[in-house]
């Protein structure tokens, strides 16, 4: 419902987009306070007991209540926006179960800014605030749904742009040395470890990261992996070579001849994976010999050697 080209969802679509959401909210938030201590989903913490909670006949907490006790008790900082989505979502959710859809719940474009809101907000929250404190088998059962999930967002226009908004302070500064990521298509992927909520956590052997959908990879696998989705694009040989070659600045087969940035779109450059090294595209005269930048398709000539043809 919430795909780019949907421009109109079912009362049933837009019922269980709502539902689904909502309950995927409460879970997630209440998973990290049962991890602080489970005494905590309980609406009385201090009633609690673990009988009630293996059998599921407990009271837990609202959706409110947990995230003020993320806020109070564990310490997890809420924007006030975000606390706003979840909110208003908590409010759609019980309109749904009472009285149908009605009011903002029935509008379309309503749910959809809603729920790029708080999907937003979810993943941020599953990358800093929930993966790190799983076990290792935990996190290795979670991958193949976070991925399946990733791979999807970038379809939904809503939480798209909302992603994008909230990456800018940390996407703008780095415009030149940031390039499409050839899994979601986004502006998003950059070549070394940032001061990013998701990539300061990676570790060091992943330092290649899209700050859309949280691709990890090695500066290696991310060259070969960019320049392979750049052979269906129609680019004159002169500019661009196939698979990566060895950067002169660290020395890494790590070099991609023929990258675009988002500082500029349209230009071929060479781009480093490993050292974030950005450089025009270069050519080698088939005269002299020497390294130099071509200014079309059909300059194959070094400047002196024009010089000289043209002296002559």
């Amino acid at each position: 419902m919430l795909e780019a080209g949907e421009t109109q969802g079912s009362p049933r679509n837009l019922k269980y987009a709502l539902l689904h959401l909502a309950a995927g909210a409460e879970v997630l938030l209440k998973a990290r306070l049962q991890m602080e201590h489970w005494s905590l989903v309980f609406s009385n913490p201090g009633k609690a007991t673990q009988s009630a909670l293996a059998n599921g006949t407990l009271t837990s907490c609202t959706p409110k209540e947990a995230r003020e006790r993320l806020t109070e008790i564990v310490g997890l900082p809420i924007a006030k926006r975000d606390e706003e989505a979840l909110d208003q979502l908590a409010k759609n959710r019980n309109a749904l179960q009472h009285y149908g859809l009605v009011g903002a719940a029935a509008n379309a474009s309503s749910v959809e800014s809603l729920t790029a809101r708080v999907l937003h907000f979810l993943m941020v929250f599953l990358e800093t605030s929930l993966l790190p404190h799983l076990e290792p088998n935990e996190a290795l059962q979670a991958s193949p749904d976070l991925e399946r999930i990733r791979s999807g967002l970038h379809q939904i226009e809503g939480y798209v742009e909302e992603r994008m908004r909230a990456l800018a302070p940390v996407l703008g500064p780095a415009r030149n040395r940031t390039v499409r990521c050839p899994d979601c298509q986004q502006w998003a992927l950059l070549p070394a470890i940032n001061d990013s909520p998701i990539s300061s956590a990676m570790d060091d052997l992943f330092t290649v990261c899209c700050e859309f959908c949280s691709t990890l990879s090695t500066p290696r696998s991310a060259a070969l992996r960019y320049a392979d989705s750049l052979l269906g694009e129609p680019m004159p040989k002169v500019f661009y070579e196939a698979g990566a070659t060895r950067c002169s600045v660290c020395e890494q087969q790590c070099l991609v001849r023929g990258a675009f940035t988002a500082a500029a779109p349209d230009t071929l450059v060479e781009f480093c994976f490993c050292c974030g090294v950005v450089c025009a595209v270069l050519a080698k005269c088939r005269h002299c010999g020497d390294m130099y930048e071509p200014k079309g398709e059909k300059d194959h000539r070094c400047i002196d050697l024009w010089y000289d043809a043209a002296k002559r």
